[in-house]
């Protein structure tokens, strides 16, 4: 009996797979498509090198690029540095929740 059973489910699952195989792909291709072998751009991309040189007829010494650094003035009183280490206090505080 067991033997009939097992002939059974091997000749079903052999049946199963040759109709998988006799059966054409579920998905067709799209119209435009249809025997096509390979596509083959139209348009080749060119990378123009030279566009990406900067320019050397240009030359810049090292003086005009350098920035000479500003005089800066700087006046505290008590009162200004006490409100700013205030404001400054409290709001590490309230960051360090």
């Amino acid at each position: 009996m067991k033997r009939i059973v097992l002939l059974l489910v091997l000749f079903g699952i052999s049946m199963c797979a040759l109709y998988a195989q006799a059966s054409p792909a579920a998905t067709t291709p799209p119209a435009g498509f249809r025997n096509v072998q390979a596509f083959v751009a139209e348009e080749a991309i060119v990378i123009e090198l030279k566009a990406l040189i900067p320019a050397s007829d240009e030359f810049r010494e090292k003086t005009d690029t350098y920035q000479r650094a500003g005089k800066y003035n700087f006046s505290f009183d008590m009162e200004s540095l006490k409100e700013n280490s205030d404001t400054l206090l409290n709001k590490w505080l309230k960051e360090s929740k």
